[in-house]
């Protein structure tokens, strides 16, 4: 009886220890799935538009390459696309915009998005 008791224990253990192991898989396949990078294409047409509004210098290529990296590693790429979707929204006039500008979802993703770039700008620059 008392081996009995024990092996169904060491069953149990091992079917525990096992459903623990595949669960962890999961959670980390699902956090990997959230922090995908930035793409290269997204990166390089950054760079490219902070060089042109600056000067087209290797200097900058580098500071603008730096701000891009600085970007990257405080929001997601889904929020950086989201927030510069709001800012490109942002820029029409009459009152087509006016829901971009004034609800509060909206100001909160410009505002930390405002945030990130000033803190990449004394950063990088």
């Amino acid at each position: 009886m008392l081996k009995n008791l024990f092996r169904i224990f060491l069953l149990f253990s091992f079917v525990t220890l096992f459903a623990c192991e595949k669960k962890q898989e999961k959670t980390s396949e699902a956090t990997e799935f959230r922090q995908i990078k930035f793409p290269t294409h997204e990166k390089a047409e950054y760079v490219m538009a902070c060089m042109t509004s600056n000067q087209n210098t290797t200097e900058y290529l580098h500071k603008c390459s730096c701000s891009i990296d600085y970007i990257e590693s405080q929001m997601s790429y889904d929020e950086y696309i989201n927030a510069e979707t709001l800012m490109s929204l942002r820029q029409i006039e009459g009152e087509k915009s006016l829901l971009f500008k004034t609800s509060p979802n909206a100001k909160e993703i410009f505002t930390n998005l405002q945030n990130i770039l000033a803190e990449a700008e004394m950063e990088c620059f």
